[in-house]
């Protein structure tokens, strides 16, 4: 592959055994071709129909999803499930293990899974998810969720402001997982005990809270606050407004903030009245998904490549700077070794090639694991 790498230059990427073999600079001018690693969502609840939390998921399902999500430029992500019985939570950690074994490109494309919900809070931060399903974190029980998913649960939401969250937070962290709160109706003080047990994550800051909020005493600025913390955002038009971007990139700086989708089943798909955890959503014109329990937003069904877009025009930032919050910002987070995190020699060979229209991102071709998956020219 090749294109303009951010910082390098006019560059070729050569590939052996799915990891970057060497990269090459060329010479002549530059192309309007970009080149870097592919976009990496931490939190996907499905896409194109298909619904990771769905009662009925089957591999195949899963399966099916993935070149509609690789046609965006995402290489990565955590497959994300949301608040429901425990029961149905291990069935689709199997069912999505099951698609691993069944594809070697499902486990190469999912590197793991974050769990969001049911620890998360029952009363007005509980957003679209069911607050009947909450409950307080259990360590027990999470331990048999992770055998269910093969050990591969690799984050988890939850509301801090539940008895024993702390110690919760300390065996999970202590395991390998990374704690993110979020859904919560806490205080600055449960935010802080959070991160002094290991949480290091708020999910999507500045939704999955309360309408009505206490002007100071309100946990979105303990979050801000510390440092400890990075903070994933959904800039897709309607879950964050621009002035609160801004000011959460100057916060937290950009080497603390993550974009990502929330991206429901729905999204991919035409407008119209749909089913999410049971209770029914919208999906108007402009992309704007509606949940009638709660009354708010439903997840998004924004893309990955438009996300990063949208954070970059919103946030008054550079297209580069945007896809590094895409990038290496989560790779580092998540630590993994299947994540490429920059254009080099040894990193593995997960990569998107783009072009800025101006408006947008639009996606050339793709790679994961060394292997071309998408390329416009093929469609």
């Amino acid at each position: 592959m090749r294109g303009q790498v951010a910082g390098t230059g006019e560059c070729s990427v050569h590939v052996d055994a799915g990891r970057i073999a060497s990269v090459g600079r060329n010479g002549g001018s530059a192309s309007g071709r970009r080149l870097s690693p592919g976009f990496i969502d931490i939190q996907l609840n499905g896409f194109h129909g298909v619904d990771f939390s769905g009662d009925d998921l089957t591999p195949e399902q899963c399966i099916s999803a993935l070149p509609w999500i690789w046609k965006t430029g995402c290489t990565s992500f955590c497959a994300t499930l949301v608040t429901n019985t425990i029961e149905k939570q291990a069935r689709n950690f199997r069912v999505m293990e099951q698609a691993r074994a069944q594809d070697k490109r499902f486990a190469a494309t999912v590197v793991c899974y974050h769990q969001e919900g049911p620890y998360i809070s029952g009363g007005p931060s509980h957003g679209a998810h069911d607050p009947a399903l909450t409950k307080a974190p259990d360590w027990d029980e999470f331990c048999r969720l992770q055998e269910a998913a093969n050990g591969l649960i690799g984050i988890v939401t939850l509301a801090p402001e539940w008895p024993g969250a702390p110690e919760f937070i300390r065996k999970a962290v202590d395991s390998g997982v990374i704690v993110s709160i979020g859904h919560t109706d806490g205080t600055a003080e449960t935010v802080r005990l959070a991160a002094d047990a290991g949480a290091t994550l708020s999910t999507h800051l500045g939704n999955g809270c309360p309408q009505m909020i206490h002007r100071h005493r309100y946990p979105i600025w303990a979050q801000l606050d510390d440092e400890r913390l990075i903070v994933s955002l959904i800039p897709d038009g309607f879950h964050l407004p621009p002035e609160l971007l801004r000011v959460v990139t100057r916060v937290k700086s950009l080497e603390r903030c993550i974009v990502i989708t929330d991206a429901v089943h729905v999204a991919g798909l035409p407008p119209g009245r749909y089913s999410l955890n049971n209770s029914p959503v919208d999906l108007d014109e402009q992309g704007k998904v509606t949940a009638h329990r709660g009354g708010g937003l439903g997840g998004s069904s924004v893309s990955m490549n438009d996300a990063i877009w949208r954070f970059a025009s919103m946030s008054a930032i550079s297209l580069d700077k945007a896809v590094d919050c895409a990038t290496r910002v989560p790779a580092g987070l998540l630590s993994r070794y299947s994540l490429c995190s920059s254009i080099s020699e040894g990193q593995p060979a997960n990569l998107v090639t783009w072009r800025d229209t101006g408006s947008a991102i639009e996606v050339d071709e793709v790679m994961v694991a060394g292997e071309i998956v998408y390329s416009a020219g093929a469609c």
